[in-house]
């Protein structure tokens, strides 16, 4: 009777196990609504009486980040409109004036991301917007969006922070259609850089490559991949992954880094120049294991490096990237002296 007893108990355990990630997803899972519109005292200089949505998503959709629930367990937390984004915005939009100009606008990338330190939080918006005039068959190109907002976590609800941020996007928007109405035929890197007359949208490019590199006592070789919005500004930063295999007179190391910043700066058409900052840890073998002993804490190994190059990168274009460059290296293992290296950098990349 006992072993009965405690067969069903365990069988009700099991199937209370079973449903905990189903109900867990229920109970912490969360959406954020917002209820967006501009100020009254923002008058509309242009009026938007067409607004579609071509995105391949749901047409509410703004924002996904993670917070942690009870301090420990993360939870996807979604950011949306109560409506469409094109309703949202055709009635944000609509002036009630008749005699400012009328446009219309097709969406075709729309997203804010969000990231968290401290005591600061940062959304960044991206937004592909293709617009002409209301009467015009024809397109008359493309606006990128890049749009930075920081504000102090107990200063300012998230809720707002996003209401911020789309009214800063707003303004400019209404302000860019004004500019490319006036007829000034500007080329890409013009004054109004994130505009792209007479071109379709592109989509964000997928980078994969290799860059090599080489001191008078010291090479190794990185392994990289990036993930790119198009460029909405002349100076962009972008963040990659990376593998990094290293080979020193006394030992050789790997490294791997997960948010490898690079600070980009638009020279021309075809030129791009490039800082890479890392800052690694991995592990490293020694060399003269055979004739000296190392502590076990020898084994980690830290790496901090810059590299400005020069890259060969074909703006809204894909296909190869060359880049050449010069490298500044620093390394750290316990118990010996920091190390700074220079060397010379050679890089090689598909753009996707």
């Amino acid at each position: 009777m006992n072993t009965l007893k405690i067969f069903c108990f365990l069988v009700s355990l099991t199937l209370t196990i079973c449903n905990l990630p189903a109900k867990a997803q229920k109970w912490v899972g969360d959406t954020l609504t917002l209820h967006f519109e501009y100020p009254d005292s923002l008058e509309n200089p242009v009026s938007i009486t067409h607004f579609s949505d071509e995105r391949n998503r749901d047409s509410r959709f703004l924002s996904v980040y993670e917070q942690k629930k009870a301090f420990f367990f993360p939870v996807d937390q979604i950011v949306q409109t109560k409506q469409p984004l094109s309703t949202v915005f055709q009635r944000e939009f609509t002036s009630q004036n008749a005699e400012v100009p009328d446009f219309k606008a097709e969406i075709h990338r729309f997203y804010i991301a969000k990231t968290s330190s401290m005591f600061n939080e940062r959304l960044k918006l991206y937004a592909t917007i293709r617009a002409s005039g209301i009467a015009d068959t024809s397109h008359w190109g493309t606006l990128y969006y890049e749009l930075p907002f920081n504000y102090k976590k107990k200063k300012m609800p998230v809720e707002e922070a996003y209401n911020r941020i789309l009214q800063n996007w707003g303004q400019q928007f209404s302000n860019d259609l004004l500019e490319v109405d006036s007829g000034l035929d500007l080329l890409p890197l013009g004054n109004l850089y994130h505009f792209r007359r007479n071109a379709e949208p592109v989509q964000r490019n997928f980078y994969t490559g290799v860059d090599l590199f080489a001191g008078l006592n010291f090479w190794g070789v990185d392994a990289e991949i990036l993930f790119s919005e198009p460029e909405g500004n002349r100076m962009f930063n972008r963040s990659m992954r990376m593998m990094r295999y290293v080979e020193h007179p006394d030992f050789r190391a790997i490294a791997f880094g997960r948010d490898v910043r690079l600070w980009n700066y638009r020279i021309s058409e075809n030129w791009l120049f490039t800082n890479k900052i890392i800052l690694l840890f991995g592990i490293n073998n020694w060399k003269d294991m055979a004739t000296a002993s190392h502590t076990l804490e020898e084994i980690l190994y830290m790496n901090m490096s810059f590299t400005q190059k020069m890259q060969y990168n074909k703006f809204d274009k894909r296909g190869w990237v060359f880049g050449v460059g010069l490298m500044e290296d620093a390394h750290y293992i316990i118990y010996h002296k920091p190390k700074l290296k220079i060397g010379l950098s050679l890089s090689c990349s598909y753009k996707f």
